[in-house]
């Protein structure tokens, strides 16, 4: 039995119609021609209102939105590859530990840091958000930011696909599930005729790695290590990497964790004896700090990857559903797979501009 819609509408704020400029120091020290954070955007709706399943529920979107806040690097990442930087009033949790695209800091650089750690809904009003683009354990958490709490207030929010995984079962992770979010933000906007090659180009990108794995049969073993010392916290069946690891020819020793991200044991990846270890650069300590952490850790000295020295390194933004996720997938099949000449196609952000 269909379910009674979720109404997603901004009426009950009072919204700021004139751009906010850039100060004069701030463009001369990012050496760019003056460019508004944010443009003011007739109020406009959709017709017929537009809807769509969000983790299993339908959700109605009345309104475009106009002043739109992203949360979390991966999240804000997707936003700006789609060119809606000029529809951004601010963005939170990216704290320095967490890296941004190098071709994106310079515009980041000209938004509000609304808040380095969790989402805040106090901040959010006084930014005057009409929508929120975040995600269960992406800024969302139960007793705190919710897309309900956000909705009584009238502000949208649309939930990263990945972290359904947090209030419903879901049957697979794949890295189709960006694309997907990043063809409904571009609806939500009202832009996908714009975006929909930039989205086309990434999965041109999947369809080539593909045909380039075609008939591969050597799956290796591979450890991913977020983080934790005394018990490591790692990626599941329903977390983004377990889609690249496929992608990629390989399998995921903690295939068998139901969620996407969460802790392992020590004991089960002695036993599991991967034969690579994917190292998530994020936080304290940096990459090489994990890997010389593993490598002087005693019990894993019997382990293939530390046996064989054999990292491999993603940073959090390419782990995570984003617009980097296949192009990682394709560094990643290129190590394991040096015979299969794996090509890789960087990704090209234009963070403000729509086609």
């Amino acid at each position: 039995m269909p379910q009674e819609p979720v109404v997603m509408q901004a009426t009950g704020l009072n919204r700021r119609c004139a751009p906010v400029l850039l100060t004069a120091a701030l463009l001369a020290a990012c050496g760019k021609a003056p460019e508004p954070q944010a443009i003011a955007v007739p109020a406009r709706q959709h017709q017929p209102p537009l809807n769509l399943s969000v983790c299993g529920q339908n959700v109605r979107y009345d309104h475009i939105p106009r002043r739109a806040v992203t949360h979390d690097v991966n999240i804000t990442e997707s936003f700006l590859y789609l060119g809606l930087g000029r529809r951004l009033v601010g963005y939170s949790g990216i704290p320095s530990s967490k890296e941004i695209s190098p071709q994106l800091k310079p515009w980041l650089q000209r938004l509000p840091d609304l808040s380095s750690q969790g989402m805040n809904l106090e901040v959010l009003l006084g930014a005057e958000a009409d929508f929120v683009f975040g995600g269960w354990s992406y800024g969302f958490r139960q007793g705190a930011v919710t897309p309900e709490r956000l909705a009584s207030h009238g502000i949208a929010s649309y939930v990263l696909s990945e972290s359904c995984i947090r209030v419903q079962k879901r049957e697979r992770i794949a890295l189709d599930d960006a694309l997907l979010d990043m063809e409904n933000i571009s609806r939500i906007f009202g832009v996908l005729q714009q975006t929909q090659p930039r989205i086309d180009r990434l999965r041109a990108s999947q369809s080539r790695l593909r045909q380039q794995m075609k008939g591969n049969r050597t799956l290796p073993r591979v450890f991913v290590y977020d983080s934790g010392q005394e018990i490591p916290v790692t990626v599941g069946h329903f977390g983004m990497p377990q889609a690249m690891l496929e992608e990629a020819g390989a399998t995921n020793i903690f295939s068998d964790l139901t969620q996407n991200w969460q802790r392992g044991n020590w004991e089960d990846v002695i036993e599991r004896d991967p034969e690579w270890i994917v190292i998530i650069d994020y936080g304290q300590p940096d990459a090489l700090g994990k890997i010389e952490f593993l490598l002087q850790k005693k019990e894993l000295e019997a382990v293939s990857a530390i046996r064989n020295r054999r990292f491999f390194v993603m940073s959090y933004a390419e782990a995570t559903p984003g617009p980097r996720n296949i192009e990682a997938a394709q560094r990643l099949a290129a190590a394991l797979h040096p015979e299969r000449k794996i090509s890789v196609q960087r990704v090209e952000f234009s963070a403000g501009e729509l086609p």
